[in-house]
């Protein structure tokens, strides 16, 4: 069956907009009131509903969503981010919040891509129980099993975990993509910054659990610039003091959406804690030294790496020789010094550069 998104919204022109934005992920239907998407809902199957719960009543178009559709997400479209949070609380992991105006169509469709990779990713989840169920079901009728046949579906089991932990990753990176997509003047950043942190990650001897934790870490630390105005995201001068307090406020806006996915809340301490400093002067818990954690500081010390050594619409690359220099100054103020000394002394910056 192919999947198709229903939108609810008072307004045929703005719904048609949105359609647009959905059309090369998934066909759309229209419906201007809650009592027509309660029909809709009731007769025909969809994958995706978006409604501007701006004007109607959110809480009733939740409510006819997942009785009649419940394995259908719902993008919602809200002007202020504590609204979504009762929804959430409400129906965890059935809610996709979109907050703005119409106008932000990148966000909608990135949004919704994700969404639909995930829901993929669920059915998959479910056929795989429910193969795993069967064959359970017949394995227990048997009073014997040959070892060859314990081989196999061990096989497969080990094949379809390694392919849902592929899946997740996609969906990780994803988010990255949609948090570059907002700002073409870093595109490559959270790559470059994954990079040299998984570097020196490394050479700091971390797990492999732990280096597989830094590495999204780093693609997402972020995250939280989704909530930045682009009027500020996006300005090609330095910001002045009341733009820096809203950039600021980036680390908090990422850390509240990573507690609402399970998949990103191993990572919270890396999006959260990522501009802290040393010297406990940072944002947005003031943390200092050892307190802070230490993927969070590895990411730290990354991420201002690589403002260094790249163009920015307001200021040029710095030289490589000048890197080195301004890293050590920094070390005890901003960085933490033994990862500084490492970073510089074990030749990372010469292999990266």
């Amino acid at each position: 069956m192919v999947s198709r998104a229903l939108i609810i919204h008072p307004s045929e022109t703005a719904a048609r907009e949105l359609g647009d934005v959905l059309l090369p992920l998934i066909e759309s239907d229209w419906v201007a009131s809650e009592d027509a998407a309660g029909r809709q809902l009731e007769h025909a199957d969809y994958s995706v509903v978006v409604a501007d719960t701006k004007v109607l009543d959110g809480d009733r178009i939740v409510a006819e969503t997942l009785s009649k559709r419940p394995d259908a997400f719902l993008v919602l479209l809200m002007s202020e981010l504590e609204a979504g949070r009762a929804f959430e609380e409400s129906h965890p992991g059935k809610v996709f919040r979109f907050i703005g105006s119409v106008g932000e169509r990148w966000h909608l469709s990135g949004i919704v891509a994700e969404g639909l990779k995930l829901q993929k990713l669920e059915q998959e989840q479910k056929a795989l129980i429910r193969k795993l169920s069967l064959e359970t079901g017949k394995l227990q009728k048997r009073e014997k099993l040959l070892d060859t046949v314990v081989k196999e579906r061990t096989r497969e089991l080990q094949t379809a975990y390694e392919s849902l932990q592929a899946a997740s990753r996609q969906a990780l990176l994803g988010f990255a993509e949609a948090i570059e997509a907002k700002d073409p003047y870093t595109k490559g950043h959270c790559g470059r910054t994954a990079v040299f942190a998984m570097a020196l990650g490394q050479e700091a001897r971390l797990s492999d659990q732990d280096l597989e934790t830094l590495e999204f870490g780093a693609f997402l630390h972020d995250i939280g610039k989704i909530g930045v105005k682009d009027a500020v995201l996006l300005k090609p001068s330095p910001l002045d003091e009341a733009e820096w307090t809203q950039m600021r406020v980036h680390p908090v806006v990422g850390y509240q959406i990573a507690t609402q996915l399970d998949m990103l809340k191993p990572i919270m301490p890396c999006i959260r804690n990522h501009h802290e400093r040393w010297d406990g002067t940072g944002y947005p818990d003031k943390l200092a030294k050892e307190n802070i954690p230490l993927l969070a500081r590895i990411v730290c010390l990354a991420d201002a790496y690589d403002a260094m050594v790249t163009d920015r619409p307001y200021k040029a690359a710095l030289p490589f020789a000048e890197c080195a220099p301004i890293l050590r100054r920094q070390a005890g103020p901003q960085f933490d010094p033994d990862l500084v000394d490492l970073f510089i002394s074990r030749g990372i910056m010469e292999r990266l550069k």
